[in-house]
């Protein structure tokens, strides 16, 4: 007898897997270019306008503060405890402190560098799941680790930009 979650020799699943994680694959795609795109707007606006930093944090937090709360309504569950109240002070504070940090460290150093350093936690989640996770597709994990490395290595090298580009070379020249 058969337990319900098999399926028969005869019969394959009517979808592969591949194919029900399109539209989330299609989603995480858009979701990062709409992050970049909104890092390099965010960039040129406060390098075109000169606005505080701290002001426009505030501004832009705040209305979607109260939409969250609007949507939440965390008064109608259970109240945090008093053992929880100073962590979620803590945890508020030191958020604040990263996004203020985050939007002086776009101003000085760029939405380039800006994207490196978040997307350098990634590193070291493939580097951990190298070391510490199972031990089945071990190449493909570390042949990801050394794409990533290189990557980063190309971009803070400023090979992003057109004219720091090894390739720029051959754009220049003339082949008549």
């Amino acid at each position: 007898m058969m337990s319900p979650n098999q399926i028969p020799e005869n019969r394959s699943p009517s979808r592969p897997a591949t194919f029900r994680q399109t539209p989330l694959k299609v989603i995480h795609v858009f979701g990062n270019f709409m992050r970049i795109w909104s890092i390099y707007s965010v960039y040129r606006y406060l390098s075109q306008t000169g606005a505080s930093v701290v002001l426009f944090i505030f501004s832009c937090l705040v209305p979607s503060s109260i939409l969250f709360l609007l949507m939440q309504k965390p008064w109608k569950g259970r109240p945090l405890s008093n053992t929880q109240v100073v962590p979620s002070v803590i945890n508020g504070g030191i958020t604040a402190l990263y996004f203020i940090l985050w939007g002086k460290g776009l101003r000085s150093c760029g939405p380039l560098r800006i994207i490196l350093a978040e997307y350098s936690g990634a590193v070291l989640g493939v580097l951990s799941a190298v070391l510490y996770g199972r031990r089945d597709r071990v190449w493909r994990k570390v042949g990801g680790l050394l794409a990533m490395l290189a990557s980063f290595y190309f971009l803070s090298q400023g090979w992003a930009s057109a004219s720091q580009s090894p390739l720029y070379i051959l754009s220049r020249l003339n082949y008549c």
